[in-house]
């Protein structure tokens, strides 16, 4: 009889303890969003979507806009207007290093949005590769890639370094996933692509000099070697590492939502500005 009495105690507080809570949320109002890479070697392209709700990600819609009007202007000056393709908003032209873009993008319904944005200077590269610089623990002979280029001074300067070496039987590019001491290297991990994203804050204005050893056999055929050396501003620098970091630690099916950096005005997104500086070792 007292356990009944006791459990009914513990109901009747349980009760009185709980109230109901009327949540009335603001309604939601769609954003335009802008991303893409505005890269040197490329020509413009953009995807543009709308945003959702939080518990929404998706509806019988789809999220991509293909009726927006997508325009790129550089220094000011009208370049032209993107058309869509396949997904993507297309302009038949490539960015120039050292010059400033602005993306403007309307579509019925949305406040339209822009996106403003730089793309850094050429950066000068100079790239050597030798087959053998001495034998291994195993007598195979080792080869030694040597990439050296200037940092611009008084000014902070971000970077992603990819290396790949040719299969030449399997006619295919593949990440040289390479090993190196330098402090760039240490403690930072290597992105999905076998690229690093690293900054200029430990050889800041001066010239850095990057050793890679490479293994018998790799790179044996012709072409040998693409080293890509990408600079881009720092808000893209941040971006890329949030994004970068989400994909690899659970990519929305184990980690949290996180909001991204956005360089969207009226809307939302990234579309950042790179000078890609490429060499290929024959």
């Amino acid at each position: 009889m007292k356990q009944h009495l006791f459990i009914l105690i513990i109901l009747t507080l349980s009760a009185a303890c709980s109230k109901r809570i009327d949540l009335v949320l603001p309604p939601y109002s769609s954003k335009i969003v802008v991303n893409g890479e505005a890269n040197t070697d490329n020509t413009f392209s953009f995807q543009v979507s709308r945003s959702l709700p939080i518990m929404k990600s998706n509806d019988s819609t789809g999220y991509l806009l293909q009726n927006a009007i997508v325009t790129v202007s550089e220094n000011g000056v009208l370049l032209g207007n993107a058309l869509y393709q396949g997904g993507f908003y297309v302009l038949n032209q490539k960015p120039k290093a050292n010059n400033n873009y602005t993306v403007n993008v309307s579509s019925p319904g949305f406040p339209q949005a822009k996106a403003v944005f730089s793309v850094p200077k050429n950066l000068v590269t100079n790239v050597s590769y030798i087959d053998s610089i001495g034998l291994d623990n195993e007598g195979f002979k080792v080869g030694q890639i040597t990439l050296n280029f200037q940092d611009d001074p008084g000014v902070n300067n971000y970077y992603r370094l990819l290396i790949r070496y040719y299969n030449s039987g399997q006619q295919t590019w593949t990440p040289f996933n390479f090993t190196s001491n330098d402090i760039l290297f240490l403690n930072n991990d290597k992105l999905n692509d076998g690229s690093y994203i690293f900054s200029d804050r430990t050889f800041s204005g001066k010239t850095k000099v990057l050793l890679f050893n490479v293994p018998e056999g790799i790179g044996s055929g012709t072409p040998k070697f693409e080293i890509s050396i990408k600079s881009f501003t720092e808000d893209y620098y941040n971006y890329l590492r949030q994004t970068d970091s989400y994909n690899q630690n659970g990519n929305g099916l184990t980690n949290d939502p996180i909001i991204l950096r956005s360089n969207v005005a009226n809307g939302l997104g990234m579309v950042g500005g790179v000078s890609n500086a490429r060499d290929t070792i024959f």
